[in-house]
């Protein structure tokens, strides 16, 4: 049993606005605002705790750097959070438990390099799924790594990669892990790449995100850059501009295509970082042109279009920053409440971990752990949804692919029958709350 080391610091703002006077990396935010990272590379992970007198404390794991990868993130109730450990041999893709406090190193793909042979950085919202890479090849002079992808029925997957000695790397997944994203290497930068669930066990290989989809798929110009984020419902996708597109942050679903989030004046690539469960709020950052500082954080809504976020802090929040400037927001909360990150106090010109909260003045009020209930299901044709009020019912396929989409008002019987038969996804969006579930169609 790991040994929990706290400590404490109290650099308190405000109750809704709240500043942290050390370096920390903030992975992931939950819905209540513990605040998952690191303080430093080739260290252990830890747990913020902004709420309780700003304590830190330590879950082991070895976090990044001194050639180890991964990223700290939380399942969507908090009890479960992804990242690094050692594991047989070398660092490892592992899943910490906070209940038992235990991290569980979980495979590789059987090669290693300087003593790693793998890495943890996305999780599932229900805690199923945990995706990352491994070391697939080193033999030859040539190393390259694999997305890969876990659970417990089926072990530690090989998501595999379209260039054979080409690097790809999953970034996230989705609720329920039918959906996991990230990148693909052909000739640089890192190319979109999303994976979806083969109800035949693994993963359907890897697609690009195209701009045009009736354009010429091999074209770099035409796929969009790395994906980082994903929506609980699989439905919205974010991530990394590059040269495609006026290296502007973006969006993604299949019904509206790519959606450019747009840029600031006289800063460089955009940066989306996390994505609220319903993917109503987009987070992230621009890079300076000074090696990458200063940073400049935003916020982007399907409403309002992108906001400078320490702007949005002060005018729409009401909270001063006084000389504390936000750099990134690095991650959002799945309910969407909460946004944390890291800036520079202009004063002292060190860097200090804040996290801030929405109010509900974005986003939605619970999240997809609320699950719909739906008779039969399994079903031939006809299943009836329990609902009140007025929704939106999507309906996608196992690749994604919205078949319904309509308007509801109150109990709904959803006709399935002149459907393939195979796994479904129903999602309804009301005004205070999404819920999501699958359906079986036999």
């Amino acid at each position: 049993m790991l040994a929990l080391i706290v400590h404490i610091n109290s650099n308190y703002l405000s109750a809704q606005y709240i500043v942290n006077d050390i370096i920390y990396s903030t992975n992931s935010v939950t819905n209540d605002g513990k605040v998952s990272g690191y303080e430093t590379q080739g260290g252990n992970w830890s747990i913020w705790l902004p709420d309780s007198a700003n304590a830190i404390v330590n879950i082991g794991g070895v976090a990044p750097g001194l050639g180890v990868g991964g990223q700290a993130r939380f399942s969507e109730n908090g009890n479960f959070i992804c990242g690094t450990s050692m594991g047989n041999g070398g660092a490892e893709i592992s899943l910490y438990d906070r209940s038992l406090d235990t991290w569980t190193a979980l495979g590789s793909l059987g090669f290693s390099v300087d003593s790693t042979k793998g890495g943890g950085y996305g999780i599932s919202g229900d805690g199923n799924v945990v995706v990352g890479n491994s070391w697939a090849d080193t033999t030859g002079g040539l190393a390259y790594t694999h997305a890969v992808a876990h659970n417990n029925i089926e072990g530690l997957m090989d998501l595999g990669t379209l260039f054979f000695g080409r690097s790809t790397r999953a970034n996230a997944t989705n609720y329920d892990g039918s959906v996991v994203v990230g990148w693909q290497d052909f000739n640089g930068p890192w190319k979109s790449a999303v994976w979806r669930k083969n109800p035949a066990g693994g993963y359907f290989p890897n697609e690009y995100i195209l701009i045009d989809t009736a354009g010429n798929p091999n074209d770099e110009y035409n796929q969009i850059g790395e994906c980082s984020a994903v929506s609980a419902d699989g439905n919205w996708i974010g991530g990394y501009g590059d040269f495609a597109n006026n290296n502007e942050p973006w969006i993604w679903s299949r019904d509206s295509g790519v959606i450019n989030l747009g840029t600031f004046p006289g800063l460089g690539n955009g940066y989306v970082s996390g994505i609220s469960a319903d993917g109503s709020i987009v987070v992230g950052w621009f890079d300076g042109f000074f090696f990458g500082d200063p940073r400049t954080p935003f916020i982007w809504t399907h409403e309002n279009g992108l906001q400078e976020f320490n702007t949005y802090i002060r005018n729409e929040l009401g909270d001063s920053t006084y000389t504390h400037q936000v750099y990134t927001a690095e991650s959002i909360s799945p309910n969407g409440l909460y946004v944390a990150g890291y800036g520079v106090d202009t004063s002292t010109f060190l860097y200090f971990a804040y996290r801030v909260t929405l109010n509900g003045t974005t986003g939605i009020s619970s999240t997809t752990s609320e699950t719909i209930e739906m008779y039969p299901n399994p079903t031939s044709g006809f299943t009836t949804i329990e609902n009140k009020g007025q929704a939106t019912l999507t309906v996608s396929d196992i690749r994604g692919r919205v078949v319904i989409k309509t308007e509801i008002n109150g109990k709904y019987s959803l006709d399935l029958t002149e459907y393939n038969s195979g796994i479904y996804f129903v999602t309804i969006l009301s005004s205070d709350k999404m819920r999501t579930s699958k359906i079986i169609k036999n």
